[in-house]
């Protein structure tokens, strides 16, 4: 057991420390003078015995220093071997990390309580039996085993199974000594394992989270301006590779927009004093093609004052401020059409009126009820409805007047089924149908009940279709060509509303899934700083 390894230890230390050479040549030389000295005084008939016992005493003198001298060597060399042997196996039984003895089989000679602990075995069950025991497969323990003896001396990682089933990952090193016996050392690294492939799943998660959102999310370090994070959405708002923001991390500045440039970068320049940034400017991508984007941006968590990283998300807004500029140019037409004529300046007047109050509010169900509402005072109904389109050509019934059951499920149109509404949305050409029972297009459907007069006029945003605005009467000839163009011209600014209110509905949805995806990050950076072993 561990006296193999005590007797090796004792044999070097005995090899090292032996009794000098030239103490024994003194001591050999002082007995040849004390003999001498004898043999002299037994020549000397005068005084032979008076110098055989002065030669005698000398020699017993020498003899006995000399004695005392071995022996006090000889002791002081034991005491040295015998301490360094309690040291040994002090730091053997004591030591943390798990020692075992095998011998050129595999054989376990020995283990330490660390390695017992480790294996979760009891001493009889390693010692005196192959350590491949504890390995999943033997043929992994025979392959690393056979280059072991090939090098005399190896290190890496692998994974044990304890004796009760549970997995254990240790870091080894594994040496020969030339008597023949093998330690190896095993250090438990399970946990710090377990934490590397926790924290690269949590940022393997987080990565698709933000290469698949729409947004731009991105880190900057406040000090240099430059970018240190980024995802993916980066090249297809901007339509640059993440190689180029990679390779020169200060190049976004080159895509802001000339006349935008010099106003930005003193904005961002005062966020990284005051941490915060919130504004919306132009990009010019590759191509020429100019683009809106909204940046706003706030300050990562960090000790004292000193603010180190700033954090933002960059949306592309073109869509909101073309819409924007096409209800400010319908506005300005509006407001053109009422300086004409007089004769025109009441139906400008409703026409700007209708557009104001399409505009003034963002919300879906508040735009088709003022639509509705504003089509009552231009145009004289007995029924009208807003129908929006859905995928796989098809309508439904967004709003209806006279309003329907709340509780009556959702009305849906085929656009194969009723030719007149799938002309007016593939022509996007207003539709009028003097009397439904002269007309052999006409199909019968619910929101249409009773209805003999009848006006489509499609709702067109950026050559898009978003749905018809339909206008019954149960009388027959009811509506004339001047009511077709009124209403035509108050779909404008209703396709724009329409339009607006689902880029706030869109604009809602991703500002909520940029908090849960800022929380998210603010959570894991967090985790880094409470664990320094996670990185």
């Amino acid at each position: 057991m561990i006296g193999h390894r005590l007797h090796s230890t004792k044999h070097d230390l005995a090899t090292e420390s032996h009794t000098p050479v030239w103490f024994l040549v003194s001591g050999l030389a002082l007995i040849a003078v004390a003999a001498i000295l004898l043999v002299a005084a037994l020549g000397n008939r005068l005084y032979a015995s008076n110098l055989s016992f002065a030669a005698l005493a000398v020699v017993l003198v020498l003899l006995g220093f000399t004695a005392f001298l071995y022996v006090r060597a000889w002791y002081l060399e034991r005491r040295g071997v015998y301490a360094t042997e309690r040291q040994f196996e002090s730091v053997y039984r004591h030591a943390l990390d798990a020692i075992l003895i095998l011998d050129d089989h595999g054989v376990c000679l020995d283990a330490n309580p660390a390695a017992i602990a480790l294996l979760g075995a009891h001493p009889v069950t390693i010692v005196g039996h192959s350590f491949a025991q504890f390995y999943e497969r033997q043929q992994g323990f025979e392959s690393q085993w056979r280059m072991f003896r090939e090098c005399r001396y190896q290190r890496g990682q692998t994974e044990l199974v304890r004796t009760d089933g549970g997995r254990v990952c240790v870091h080894y090193t594994i040496s020969a000594d030339p008597e023949g016996h093998n330690v190896l050392i095993l250090c438990d690294v399970t946990e710090r394992i377990r934490a590397e492939d926790s924290l690269r799943q949590s940022q393997e998660r987080f990565q698709q989270i933000s290469d698949n959102i729409h947004e731009i999310v991105w880190m900057m370090d406040a000090e240099t301006k430059q970018i240190v994070e980024v995802n993916r959405a980066y090249e297809t708002i901007t339509g640059r590779s993440l190689e180029s923001i990679a390779s020169d991390p200060s190049s976004y500045a080159d895509l802001i927009h000339p006349a935008d440039r010099v106003q930005i970068l003193a904005k961002l320049e005062e966020a990284a004093h005051s941490g915060r940034f919130d504004e919306e400017f132009r990009i010019v991508r590759p191509d020429g093609e100019v683009r809106w984007v909204s940046v706003k941006a706030s300050p990562v968590p960090a000790e004292g004052n000193m603010i180190r990283q700033l954090v933002g998300t960059t949306q592309d807004v073109t869509a909101r401020k073309r819409a924007e500029a096409q209800v400010a140019e319908h506005l300005a037409a509006a407001e053109a059409a009422r300086d004409q004529a007089d004769a025109a300046r009441g139906e400008a007047e409703a026409l700007r009126k209708a557009t104001l109050a399409l505009t003034q509010n963002l919300s879906m169900d508040a735009v088709l009820d003022t639509l509705l509402e504003t089509v009552r005072q231009i145009v004289p109904f007995e029924m009208a409805s807003v129908l929006l389109t859905e995928e796989e050509g098809r309508l439904f019934v967004a709003r209806s007047v006279p309003a329907s059951s709340s509780n009556r499920p959702v009305i849906t149109l085929e656009l194969a089924e009723n030719p007149l509404l799938q002309r007016a949305t593939l022509s996007k050409k207003s539709v009028y149908v003097e009397d439904t029972h002269e007309e052999r297009d006409w199909r019968e459907n619910k929101p249409f009940l009773g209805v003999r007069g009848w006006i489509a006029v499609p709702l067109v945003v950026s050559d898009n279709v978003l749905g018809l605005l339909t206008i019954g009467s149960a009388t027959p000839g009811s509506f004339a060509a001047e009511h077709v163009r009124l209403a035509r011209s108050l779909a404008i600014p209703a396709a724009v509303a329409i339009h607006n209110a689902r880029l706030y509905e869109w604009a809602q949805i991703y500002a909520n899934e940029r908090q849960t995806l800022l929380k998210k990050a603010d959570v894991s950076r967090k985790t880094e700083d409470r664990d320094p072993l996670a990185n």
